[in-house]
């Protein structure tokens, strides 16, 4: 069987001013043409994620975080997309996975959330020569650290990628850095001491190139090694 791969759910209002949990389809289709079973994952508690500010939101009772623990372990690896926001269900879904081994890719918003772990205060406001925040398909290149993952994956020195993002992070957390913009914005981190985890301040799932599709293959494949290898031993 395939492995099953979770995306987290985003909260949004739709053109009939519905909340709706979303995802991207860019992202659902990298995860079929690599071999996975996309899923969503929704928060359990009920709230107006929207309209609230993040402190005002209720937080989670033992019984909902039951219930997400429950989704997570239907999943072989996770997604968690970019957003706008980081909300108290997601930063649980990733404490979980950084607690276990299931193979984890935070795009944008995901990878800053990687680097919010122990690091509250760790997010800026892009003020840089390059533009972060545009609609190009290729906006700038990011230099690819030696001896990382991502340099293992992709097996090169710089490549060009696009870039769709209001703020950075400033230290990688309890992560190893893997990747710069030529203004010195960290585009990537990983955690080398899990099975995968990685994270990338651009989106690999808006580009059909040969590097973003190495990123997907390897990802699928470690869940399939989870699956397969630790997932039925648990």
């Amino acid at each position: 069987m395939k492995p099953v791969i979770g995306i987290v759910g985003h909260p949004y209002i739709n053109i009939d001013e519905n909340l709706i949990f979303q995802t991207t389809n860019s992202i659902v289709k990298k995860i079929a043409e690599h071999g996975g079973l996309p899923i969503i994952i929704c928060p359990t508690q009920i709230e107006d994620f929207i309209q609230k500010r993040n402190i005002d939101i209720r937080w989670l009772n033992h019984f909902e975080k039951k219930d997400l623990d429950e989704m997570i372990q239907l999943c072989d690896a996770i997604i968690k997309p970019g957003g706008n926001r980081i909300y108290e269900y997601e930063r649980y879904i990733y404490e979980y996975i950084n607690n276990s081994n299931i193979p984890y890719l935070g795009i944008c918003a995901g990878m800053q959330l990687m680097s919010q772990l122990n690091s509250n205060q760790n997010i800026v406001k892009n003020e840089s020569y390059i533009n972060h925040c545009t609609n190009e398909k290729y906006a700038h290149k990011v230099k690819i650290v030696h001896g990382t993952l991502l340099y293992e994956i992709l097996k090169q020195d710089e490549i060009k990628v696009n870039s769709l993002h209001n703020y950075h992070i400033i230290n990688s957390g309890n992560n190893n850095i893997n990747a710069y913009s030529s203004d010195g914005i960290i585009e990537g981190i990983e955690n080398k001491d899990k099975l995968f985890q990685l994270g990338l301040q651009w989106h690999p799932e808006g580009l059909d190139d040969i590097y973003s599709n190495e990123i997907f293959d390897t990802f699928i494949n470690k869940a399939y090694y989870y699956k397969k290898k630790i997932k039925n031993n648990l």
